[in-house]
């Protein structure tokens, strides 16, 4: 990724955008792969009773640094231009590679395959969609992601309801920000209070109340409401990826990660397509309302006891 991000340098006008459309899905890409053996990582090196402290704190760091990277982006693409933001981005990964290279852990070896890929690849599937644990929270994260990326592609039809810029757009996110750093750190003492399961229900239920009352023309509502929607989506996702790590065993872990990742985050890109293109047919209010009706059932889904493992 340093390597590619250094040829956005060469990126100076609109013809050259389909570099950096190809350098953004190969970032995506590699993110997956990323993802998926860092959880694996984590899980041999970190206590199981502390992975929802350690997941929220991650959850932390990463939202803390969406506050503060954007302004230095922006600063720096202000001074210096697009080249510049891409030098310190490939310079960022390098020290990444760096850090990693001077971690030190004691990790087996893998064990040669016997399977074939597709086989190796349905196994993770397979274990997902067995676990009577596993599969509610995939499933409900899926479904939660879904209706955020559908009222993440309305957030600026909220803003201009406000009779504000588009820029305003840039407050509700900060807000929403804070209140996501919030929820990683109290992720590790409310998943052993509530359980994984009742956690990520908590979260929707939470979610489902403010994109309900995002529909209120209301400036402090509106920024009670991203504080809301910060603490409850970060919630699902905690919850999931804590027991993903969980309950799956080692030799599985990066795979049914990377599945798991996959069947949560997809929808979210799915949601934004589908919202930018309901919200010029709607009324953003109508949306708001429908994705609210459509998050209840999903908690409710999570609050029902876990079917018996066969």
């Amino acid at each position: 990724m340093a390597g590619l991000l250094l040829t956005l340098v060469t990126v100076d006008s609109p013809r050259g955008l389909w570099l950096l459309y190809a350098v953004l899905f190969v970032y995506g890409a590699a993110g997956t792969v990323h993802d998926a053996a860092e959880s694996a990582l984590i899980a041999t090196a970190v206590d199981r009773s502390l992975l929802g402290d350690f997941n929220g704190l991650r959850m932390t760091a990463n939202e803390g640094m969406k506050l503060v990277a954007p302004l230095a982006g922006a600063g720096l693409y202000a001074a210096y231009g697009g080249a510049g933001v891409a030098v310190l981005d490939a310079v960022t990964f390098l020290l990444a590679t760096v850090v990693y290279a001077f971690l030190r852990v004691r990790e087996a070896r893998p064990e040669p395959p016997a399977a074939g890929r597709r086989e190796r690849a349905a196994e993770g599937v397979r274990h997902l969609w067995s676990h009577p644990v596993l599969r509610p929270l995939v499933t409900a994260g899926g479904a939660t992601m879904l209706c955020a990326g559908v009222s993440g592609a309305l957030v600026y039809a909220v803003v201009e309801d406000l009779g504000h810029s588009p820029a305003y757009a840039g407050v509700l996110y900060a807000v929403q920000g804070a209140g996501s750093l919030a929820t990683g750190l109290l992720s590790g003492p409310a998943l052993r209070r509530f359980g994984a399961r009742n956690f990520a229900a908590y979260g929707i239920a939470v979610l489902a109340v403010a994109v309900a009352l995002r529909a209120v023309p209301d400036d402090p509502l509106a920024w009670a409401c991203s504080a809301a929607i910060g603490v409850g989506l970060p919630a699902v996702l905690i919850a999931t990826l804590t027991a993903v790590q969980r309950e799956t065993p080692a030799a599985l872990l990066g795979r049914v990660t990377a599945t798991a990742n996959t069947l949560v985050f997809t929808p979210n890109v799915l949601g934004l397509a589908a919202g930018a293109a309901l919200v010029e047919l709607l009324d953003h209010r109508t949306l708001l309302l429908t994705l609210a009706t459509m998050l209840t059932p999903t908690a409710y889904l999570l609050r029902s006891p876990a079917p018996a493992p066969r």
